[in-house]
């Protein structure tokens, strides 16, 4: 317990010394007073090592506002808490400023839950992002093999290869394997429209970047389209396969572009909220500060 000794002072003032016969008494945490801060000189208060106090203003609980000098002492033992300065608020008061308080601590326990839901979700979209990247880019592949293969062969025996390709595209679109990759994709595609409530800021320019890639391979698949159109025997079945590709693609960035537009609507929703606790945060300090200018 702190204890106070008037038998003991400097030579030529009146100064109080101030022992600590137990533990010292933790001090609170502070606020940023300008009326209020520096040494405890005018005050004629000494700690245990002999030099004056510091000056400081609570801000924790029911004790927030109130003035307490402690030990200013570096480099050696600190006794913690020396003195209040202001007796305890009256009960009413101490009151309305634990209900502030319970305010301010519900609020930053808010921002720290939101803070921790918005990493678990950036974490799991950045991960079905990158396995709906890996099932888009090998259905691109696919194709551009199957446009490749057909520009290899002689120009004699186009119609036949035409033909064959065709059968083959049928053959390895029943595959068990293919089904349960597009089904793969539909369920990736549903999960990230369930969890796109949620995205926030940081996902942004990366859906911009998957835009423009999917404008750019669409484009290409027009092009490549346009050159197997031109050909006088492409069979009809080749191409309802790639119009067939090129509406799948299509679908893709729809689902992208909707992606976007929620995303900007949650990011301003989360701006509002945060722009909230902020006004929040500011009304509690401007009250906190009036109590310690009416009690100053």
């Amino acid at each position: 317990m702190v204890s106070w000794s008037d038998s003991e002072s400097t030579e030529g003032s009146a100064a109080q010394y101030i022992s600590s016969s137990d533990s010292p008494v933790k001090i609170p945490a502070t606020i940023d007073e300008p009326s209020f801060e520096g040494l405890a000189d005018d005050l004629n208060v000494i700690c245990e090592h002999g030099n004056p106090g510091r000056k400081y203003v609570a801000f924790e609980g029911i004790s927030t506002g109130r003035r307490f000098i402690a030990c200013a002492t570096e480099g050696v033992a600190n006794y913690g808490l020396v003195q209040w300065v202001d007796e305890h608020w009256p009960e009413h008061l101490q009151n309305a400023i634990h209900k502030l308080w319970l305010m301010y601590e519900d609020s930053q326990h808010n921002n720290k839950m939101a803070c921790l839901e918005h990493s678990c979700t950036v974490h799991n979209l950045t991960q079905q992002k990158k396995e709906l990247q890996e099932t888009y880019e090998k259905l691109v592949e696919d194709v551009n093999n199957l446009l490749d293969y057909k520009d290899s062969q002689p120009e004699v025996n186009q119609k036949n290869d035409a033909e064959n390709i065709s059968v083959s595209v049928e053959s390895s679109m029943t595959k068990d394997a293919e089904i349960k990759k597009l089904k793969a994709v539909v369920d990736q595609l549903k999960q990230i429209h369930v969890a796109q409530a949620t995205v926030i800021r940081n996902l942004k320019f990366n859906h911009l970047k998957e835009k423009e890639k999917l404008s750019s391979d669409k484009r290409t698949l027009e092009i490549c389209y346009a050159d197997l159109k031109k050909e006088k025997d492409d069979p009809k079945k080749e191409k309802d396969k790639v119009d067939c590709c090129i509406a799948e693609l299509m679908k893709v960035k729809e689902k992208l572009t909707m992606e976007k537009s929620t995303l900007a609507s949650c990011i301003v929703e989360l701006k509002t909220i945060g722009d909230s606790n902020k006004r929040k945060l500011h009304q509690i300090k401007a009250i906190c500060d009036g109590l310690s200018c009416v009690v100053v």
